[in-house]
């Protein structure tokens, strides 16, 4: 099956004259459509035989690229007020700037290196009806009244085709051969950057390649242009694809529904629209979560003024005989005193309860299948768009070996696919240099983690300041106060150390130097994402794990460091369980709303300074500025300018997964920024970007196994989060192992020891033990499970607990991975109705190739040239060819 663009219209594609909002599309003559931009510059001050060598190869590339069939048009840009001059291989003056060459493939030209290309095209209208009832009358009813559905919108929609591998033989049996639009823009493109890329601009075999030519400054970029302006009046209608693609998708007024993919797909190509698809399937994915994170959250705030352990905790006559229940012991050395609980505990327990409550574990559970249903259905959809878009085959040829790989290796190896001699590192050499960039890798890893250990210094002097002043609402708040401090601290300290591991990565992965670009991408991604998984919760997972009794002691037995200054900071009474959610919502929303800002201020920023740099070097203002130089003006689009995009969601994706039981707001965080994200991505490439070219993709790559991979973790996070971290576990051992009646009344009273008071040590007894105004007491409580005398070791209570939350992690992931597995086998990768798609192309492509055997041995012998052929079918009258109503296929 196959489509017609929605997108590219008559405007694009048509070979008649433009007017004076089009013309720039074209060569001067108005009738060969421009494919491509190649800029370069003329540097005044570089050394005669550096420029010298730079002309040479840049002339013989653009005379060899003539050779091949490709037509240019050259465009000097002046720093004087002249007017621009046009030709090829014009004569240069010193006053010249940037220069721009536009290029144009003839129809026969596409026909030849289609067919190498063994791009598919269409054969036959889409004949298949689907007859299920959730294809067809659910579906329509559906999407009628689905509310995120454009009803007004720009873009039209798709005409759908069976496809098979091009064949110049066979011109005449593919559909609208005799059109000019036959070949849509981006399949033009593809085959036009298919022959810079392998032309050759020296005599040497591996001197080849735009590629090449731009790593060595011979050309400063090459890029096809946009469809036109993005501005129109106000009450103007949209007159070309960006101006749709503005309308239907970069508009706030479409915040709320569907992205046009199949139009993204046709104007930018698969791989820029399968990150737009996989984007909001999860983020319409999110959607459900959103509702059911806030119903448990809103459960958990109903349900807190009922709760027993709150009503426990902020009861302030807990007194028996005149002796307080809850005297507690203080929360640092000498300087803090004795409190009662309710003075500093209530606020905690309630916030606390909003969080960790019995809707707890239903939601993690819930978010476990949420995220493996996801992956499911995205496989479904990734794959039904890969058939649609015909990359469902799609194997990129060898690549060859980068520039820069080609100009460190000297040593030769014959290539056993080629046979040709190619440069190549020996084995030892290239392991060596794995090997020292994990080193340096490891290096940064265990940096990040000291910049924890350095926020964990921050908050225990941090907090000793707070706990020591006399106003009682700043030491009742302190831990709330230093735990977002903290998180702040950790927040900034995050993005610091991701701007120079960023630059750190780069030049790693140039020193490791991968053989193909390919190679150099996932070598360059495997060491930023794990650098920036564990930057981005390394802080978090000390918050859910490190700040237990374990981890720092109980009176009479803290744990201390920096020369036994400074005890470790543990978590409240009432647990880590608030911390932790403070620590998520602080670098969650603040990494969101930190990535969001920089999205579209620097490239906003950076296109005002091209701007204004540009109209000093040459001639043009802003408003005539030709659309080759203001796409050129525009943010240039890096091989790693995808990666960021989905490292920022896949990193999200990681929040909401694995620590949403500490969380359940976290999707509807994640929906809000979604829905701006989208927009905010879709502002850039269609205003700040320049047009990239339309790579082919048949998935999303290694995304999809980091993705999996976080939801495995995700499960056995959530499972220690409510083991460990919750207070789930005791209060069931409560319920069902040690309260008479089976209720929570008195849970918080078993859950906390006596440590008499006597035993503290000099260096932890407090200097003014009646500082909060109240009597001592022979024993002060603290939260844990020991015995009430010297030496206070754990009690029973504390191994069955234990006990319980080992098995509770163990029948957790065993029931949720069972659950997930299930779910995951009950979904088929491939939809049904695909399969008998696919089955009725493949019988059509065989149908055809028959038929044109069958005329082949009927007919005489017969020699006919390409030319001959193209000329027979398409040397009409471009006027009279000219289908306004229809759109090109893709």
């Amino acid at each position: 099956m196959s489509d017609k663009s929605s997108l590219l219209t008559s405007m694009e594609m048509s070979v008649k004259k433009r007017d004076d909002a089009t013309k720039d599309l074209y060569f001067e003559d108005g009738e060969r459509v421009i494919d491509y931009v190649l800029a370069y510059e003329i540097v005044e001050n570089e050394a005669p035989e550096i420029a010298k060598k730079k002309a040479d190869w840049r002339k013989t590339y653009l005379e060899n690229i003539i050779n091949e069939g490709l037509e240019i048009e050259e465009t000097i840009s002046p720093k004087n007020n002249n007017k621009e001059e046009y030709g090829t291989f014009g004569e240069t003056k010193k006053e010249d700037v940037i220069r721009f060459v536009k290029v144009h493939a003839p129809f026969d030209i596409l026909c030849e290196y289609a067919e190498d290309l063994k791009m598919k095209m269409p054969i036959k209208d889409y004949d298949i009806n689907i007859n299920e009832w959730y294809h067809g009358k659910l579906h329509s009813m559906i999407e009628n009244i689905d509310p995120f559905v454009i009803r007004d919108k720009h873009t039209r929609d798709e005409k759908k085709f069976f496809v098979k591998v091009f064949d110049q033989d066979q011109l005449s049996q593919f559909i609208y051969s005799d059109k000019p639009f036959f070949f849509s823009t981006i399949e033009r493109r593809r085959i036009v950057y298919s022959i810079l890329e392998k032309t050759h601009y020296d005599k040497g075999e591996l001197d080849l390649g735009i590629d090449n030519l731009q790593a060595n400054g011979i050309f400063l970029d090459i890029y096809p242009l946009h469809s036109g302006p993005v501005k129109k009046n106000a009450k103007d209608t949209p007159i070309n694809d960006r101006q749709f693609l503005q309308e239907d998708w970069a508009s706030l007024k479409r915040i709320f529904k569907y992205q046009p993919i199949e139009a993204i797909r046709s104007y930018f190509g698969e791989k820029v629209a399968l990150y737009f698809a996989w984007l909001g399937l999860y983020t319409t994915f999110l959607v459900p979560a959103a509702i059911v994170g806030f119903f448990c959250f809103l459960y958990g705030v109903i349900s807190t003024y009922d709760s027993p352990i709150v009503k426990e905790v902020c009861n302030p006559n807990n007194q028996t005989d005149g002796t307080y229940k809850f005297y507690m012991c203080p929360l640092c050395d000498k300087i803090c005193s004795y409190y009662l609980l309710h003075s500093q505990g209530c606020i905690y327990s309630k916030i606390t309860h909003f969080f960790d409550n019995d809707s707890t574990l239903f939601f993690a559970v819930f978010m476990s299948l949420w995220a493996t249903i996801y992956l499911e259905f995205w496989k479904r959809k990734e794959i039904s768009l890969a058939y649609e878009w015909h990359t469902m085959d799609f194997e990129e040829e060898e690549e060859r070996p980068r520039p820069e790989y080609l100009a460190k290796v000297t040593r030769l190896k014959k290539n056993p696919v080629t046979m040709k001699m190619e440069p190549y590192m020996p084995t030892t050499q290239r392991y060596t240099r794995l090997f020292g960039a994990f080193g340096v890798v490891l290096f940064f890893m265990v940096l990040v983690l000291s910049a924890v250990v350095g926020v964990i210094i921050f908050r225990a002097a941090f907090y000793i300041f707070l706990i020591g002043q006399r106003n009682e609402t700043v030491r009742s708040r302190s831990k709330m106060v230093v735990s977002a401090c903290a998180a702040c601290v950790n927040l900034v300290a995050i993005n610091l150390l991701k701007f120079v591991y960023q630059r750190i990565a780069v030049k790693l992965t140039n020193w490791e130097n991968p053989r193909t670009a390919t190679d150099y991408e996932d070598s360059f991604t495997i060491k930023m994402f794990w650098f920036q998984f564990v930057n981005t919760y390394a802080s978090i997972f000390y918050v859910a794990f490190f700040k237990s009794e374990f981890f720092v002691g109980s009176p009479g037995n803290y744990k201390r460091f920096t020369n036994q200054k400074f005890r470790f900071d543990g978590c409240s009474v009432q647990g880590c369980f608030l911390e932790l959610t403070i620590q998520l919502v602080i670098i969650m929303v603040g990494q969101q709303i930190i990535g969001n800002t920089m999205e579209i201020l620097i490239p906003f920023l950076k296109n005002k300074y091209r701007n204004w740099r540009y109209e000093k070097l040459t001639s043009y203002t802003a408003t005539d500025e030709p659309q080759w130089v203001t796409d050129f003006e525009g943010e240039m689009q890096t091989k790693f300018s995808l990666f960021w995009q989905y490292l920022e969601i896949v990193l999200q994706f990681g929040f909401v997964t694995m620590f949403v039981a500490a969380f359940p707001l976290a999707p509807l965080v994640a929906l809000l920024n979604n829905i701006i994200e989208i927009r905010l991505d879709a502002v850039n490439f269609i205003h700040n970007f320049r047009r990239t070219h339309p790579s082919p993709a048949e998935d999303i790559g290694a995304w999809y196994g980091i993705l999996a991979t976080l939801t495995m973790f995700s499960t056995i996070v959530n499972a220690f989060v409510l083991a460990f971290t919750s207070e789930l576990i005791p209060r069931l051992v409560w319920i069902y192992y040690k309260s008479p009646d089976g209720k929570l009344d008195g849970f918080t009273d078993w859950s906390m020891s006596k440590f008499r008071v006597a035993d503290f040590s000099n260096d932890s007894m407090p200097e003014s033990p009646t500082k909060n105004g109240i009597k001592q007491q022979e024993y002060c409580r603290y939260p844990g499970f020991h015995e009430d005398t010297f030496p206070y070791r754990y009690s029973r209570d504390y191994w069955v607990v234990l006990t319980a939350r080992l098995a509770f992690v163990i029948a957790f992931q065993a029931f949720v991975l069972t659950v997930k597995e299930t779910v995951a086998y009950l979904i088929p990768d491939v939809p049904k109705s695909l399969e008998l798609k696919i089955k009725r192309e493949k019988y059509l492509a065989e149908q055809h190739d028959r038929v044109h055997k069958e005329k082949v041995g009927k007919r005489k012998p017969k020699t006919l040239g390409l030319t001959d052929s193209i000329n027979n079918s398409t040397q009409q009258n471009y006027d009279e060819r000219l289908e306004p109503a229809m759109s090109p296929m893709v």
